[in-house]
């Protein structure tokens, strides 16, 4: 009996077993090496981005300024060391571990329009008015163009060549109640046409972390209630 045949068999399944082998080899450090699918998905650095943003744009004293949306009071406390008198206003009494003595907290809903005839030098927006109007959060109400309402209020509380500082999320028009909207190519427009915009800078998140990006990109981002672009404006009157 020939044992050519049972040779040439051994030969094959060895590899066969071989190449079965070397592709879990592979597939096991593709999965060791590679991010998960949704890895880039993360606001992670979101904040120090805005924060740096609005602080590099502080314009110098003697002034006032409108914190909106202070929350903590991080941003107005540095416009007092720039020399301003400052509003901290929010629609929650959050608690400031910093207590600047040209720092005045402020506690009321904008839609109320609370502050009178009062205007200022200078509003910082950061990463706030995209709450205006969507219940369930930070003590806002239900209320569908809130936001856009608020946005026409503050300019009334600008003087004519004031300066207003925001930060928002960009990407698709989306509402993501009740975490925030993020504005696109319909609400972005609405949101900014009592102003001039004098400044406008887009970011995106990948992997490695926030990038400038082209504003057609940025509003082509596919959001959702934790993840979007960031659009930087300087806004004048």
């Amino acid at each position: 009996m020939s044992t050519a045949a049972p040779q040439r068999h051994r030969v094959r399944r060895t590899t066969s077993r071989a190449l079965k082998l070397a592709a879990m080899a592979a597939d096991l450090a593709s999965k060791r090496t590679a991010p998960p699918a949704d890895a880039a998905l993360t606001l992670e650095g979101d904040r120090e981005l805005e924060w740096t943003f609005c602080q590099a744009r502080l314009i110098d004293g003697p002034g006032t300024t409108l914190d909106f949306g202070a929350d903590t009071g991080l941003l107005s406390v540095a416009a007092a060391h720039r020399g301003h008198d400052v509003v901290a206003f929010d629609r929650l009494d959050v608690t400031h571990r910093v207590l600047h003595p040209r720092v005045t907290k402020f506690v009321a809903d904008i839609l109320d329009r609370p502050l009178g005839d009062r205007v200022f030098d200078q509003i910082v927006n950061c990463s706030s008015v995209e709450h205006v109007g969507l219940a369930g959060r930070y003590g806002s109400f239900e209320r569908e163009d809130g936001d856009i309402e608020a946005m026409a209020i503050l300019s009334e509380y600008l003087r004519p060549g004031g300066r207003h500082i925001l930060t928002i999320p960009v990407g698709r028009d989306l509402i993501c109640a009740p975490q925030h909207r993020i504005y696109g190519p319909q609400r972005l427009p609405r949101l900014l046409a009592p102003y001039t915009v004098s400044e406008e800078q887009y970011w995106v998140r990948t992997a490695e972390g926030w990038v400038p990006s082209d504003k057609g990109t940025a509003l082509d981002v596919q959001g959702s209630a934790s993840f979007y672009g960031l659009g930087l404006f300087v806004l004048t009157r």
